[in-house]
């Protein structure tokens, strides 16, 4: 395996390759991974930035405010909120901290190290990434150094290219969807549905394990509302005839979101399974539902992917 310094998009950037993948890092983005490109199949992963160069980030703006593209880590949580922690007003940024920051890179001969210390949250993040043949691992590492408890999410923000003729297959054992967005054809949040087949709002035939056909642009969101064994999820492309399979730890991420759009979000055509400590986005519902990771002062949690193509 291979790590350069490049510049991608204008931006500083790190490249991973071996003689399958390619794989781009943005450390100065929380480490987003911007590329993961096959190079047997010639075929892209990740949903791209449209613009030809990345935008300077503020922290205090929204998520949505710049390119929605790539693979970002959300933490500590996705939706805004403010809470106290032991007498403490702690404010949540949107889509949580990392996607803005800066984090410092070490490269070994075969992997890249990525770390963050919170000025806001205090904790410690590490993220290790490197190749094996078609597989992409990344471990993860957070540590609380507050003296209270830290409520915190840490979300997948993986953003997949689109087709129509995609075929979703869903962790096993999973029978009931959530809907969490209002939707043309799932309805109000909260909605529960029946899995992998239920009806939309005129009655028709809504399939979780396709990309449905919509006349309107429009996007989704759902999670899985049960409990699950074993974190495994795969896209099959049929156009380039390439599987995308995506393992993590059910016992450390026991939650997993669904994202689609069609064009209702800033035009873009994209989706994303999302693996989560927490249901759902807000630390506030997330602590309501009694579902969030709960980091005691001084304790470190650690947690891994597999990304692999064939």
């Amino acid at each position: 395996m291979k790590i350069n310094k490049i510049i991608f998009k204008k931006e500083k950037a790190f490249k991973l390759e071996n003689h399958q993948l390619k794989v781009i890092v943005l450390p100065n983005r929380g480490g987003k991974i911007a590329s993961i490109y096959n190079r047997t199949k010639k075929f892209e992963l990740l949903y791209q930035n449209k613009a030809d160069k990345y935008q300077p980030i503020q922290l205090e703006k929204k998520f949505t405010a710049y390119d929605c593209s790539g693979f970002d880590d959300c933490f500590p949580n996705i939706d805004v909120a403010a809470l106290y922690l032991n007498q403490k007003l702690y404010f949540y940024p949107d889509h949580g901290e990392i996607w803005s920051a800066k984090l410092v890179i070490k490269l070994k001969k075969d992997k890249i190290i990525l770390s963050y210390h919170s000025p806001i949250f205090k904790y410690d993040y590490l993220k290790i990434i490197t190749l094996h043949e078609n597989r992409l691992l990344i471990n993860y590492q957070i540590k609380n150094n507050l003296k209270t408890a830290f409520p915190a999410i840490w979300t997948m923000h993986c953003l997949l290219n689109y087709d129509t003729n995609l075929k979703l297959k869903f962790p096993p054992g999973v029978n009931k969807i959530e809907n969490v967005l209002l939707s043309q054809q799932l309805g109000p949040p909260g909605k529960i549905h029946s899995f992998p087949q239920t009806q939309d709002q005129i009655g028709q035939k809504y399939r979780f394990d396709r990309i449905n056909y919509s006349p309107d642009k429009s996007s989704e969101k759902y999670y899985v509302a049960n409990c699950f064994e074993s974190g495994q999820c795969e896209v099959y492309y049929p156009t380039a005839d390439i599987t995308f399979k995506l393992n993590f730890s059910a016992d450390k991420l026991p939650y997993l979101g669904f994202w689609l759009t069609r064009g209702g979000f800033k035009g873009d055509y994209n989706f994303a399974f999302e693996p989560s400590d927490g249901y759902y986005d807000s630390v506030i519902t997330a602590l309501k539902n009694k579902c969030i990771s709960i980091y005691q002062p001084g304790e470190i949690k650690q947690f891994n992917l597999k990304l692999e193509l064939e």
